[in-house]
């Protein structure tokens, strides 16, 4: 059982850690991640971590590039953004 945990603790570490690299205009094409933020809302582990390619579904809500896991996720962020977009930090 303490192995299982070590496993699945080092997986959600490398997770985590793969999917901290910024966005921008040139990660779209250099395999960057990001993450889904529907996903992060729902506490959804299995597809938090987005590959950017061209084909990755993405929207752009108030200036900054959003990158989802599936069109579904798009979807969902199109409906209602205010509820998954990223909070503006500061005051």
């Amino acid at each position: 059982m303490k192995r299982f945990l070590n496993i699945a603790l080092t997986a959600l570490m490398t997770l985590l850690v793969s999917c901290a690299t910024p966005s921008s205009d040139t990660a779209q094409n250099s395999g960057s991640t990001e993450t889904c933020h529907v996903c992060k809302f729902n506490h959804d582990l299995a597809c938090l971590c987005v590959t950017i390619k061209n084909s990755t579904p993405r929207t752009v809500y108030q200036g900054n590039t959003y990158y989802f896991c599936s069109d579904d996720c798009r979807a969902e962020f199109v409906k209602r953004p205010d509820k998954y977009a990223a909070k503006p930090t500061g005051r």
